[in-house]
């Protein structure tokens, strides 16, 4: 083989090695739990505009999957981080109580009470996609395989917080339903 087709082989094969290992899932070991964690590699990002209170302000809604595995026990679990580009003195951070959330993936609702607790797990910040911002409310909804598989396989994602006092739907901002499918394909319980 000359040098000419060995680089346009590696230049083909290369973005295709980049491409798979941004969408593989991390697993991550808490030490103070003792479970492993896997974490899909690109969260969902919603967005709704706020122009009622500012140019180019808006509302987001980060939705992380996780699944904790403690000893061959396999928990899944979505982490949702509200959090806004909003000024708080125009607009207040989302009430901590105000939590239920409803998807709707090709038109289906998918309605998701936050946990009372967040489990300890689940805790681990820096490494859970946190959105780097000051005024971030999280909640943890759990959830199964055959759920996420639907929302990764949807062609159409909104999201809405009804108990929130602004119930406008927020629209897919960021797609990681590419890793969500990874996510399955790798970290699911057997």
């Amino acid at each position: 083989m000359n040098i000419r087709a060995a680089l346009i082989l590696l230049l083909v094969w290369l973005p295709s090695c980049a491409a798979q290992s941004q969408v593989a899932p991390r697993e991550i070991f808490d030490e103070q739990s003792g479970s492993t964690l896997t974490v899909v590699s690109k969260p969902l990002v919603f967005a709704r505009e706020r122009s009622d209170v500012a140019a180019h302000a808006r509302d987001y809604a980060t939705v992380v999957a996780v699944e904790i595995d403690r000893s061959g026990d396999y928990q899944q679990y979505l982490l949702l981080y509200r959090w806004s580009t909003v000024d708080r003195r125009m607009s207040p951070p989302p009430d901590p109580a105000a939590g239920a959330m409803r998807m709707l993936a090709d038109g289906r609702p998918i309605d998701l009470l936050p946990l009372e607790r967040m489990p300890v797990s689940l805790q681990r910040s820096s490494e859970l996609h946190v959105p780097d911002h000051a005024a971030v409310v999280t909640r943890a909804y759990k959830v199964d395989p055959s759920l996420l598989h639907y929302i990764a396989t949807s062609a159409t994602l909104t999201l809405r917080m009804p108990r929130e006092s602004l119930d406008v739907p927020f629209t897919l901002w960021e797609d990681g339903r590419d890793a969500l499918v990874k996510f399955l394909q790798t970290a699911a319980a057997p």
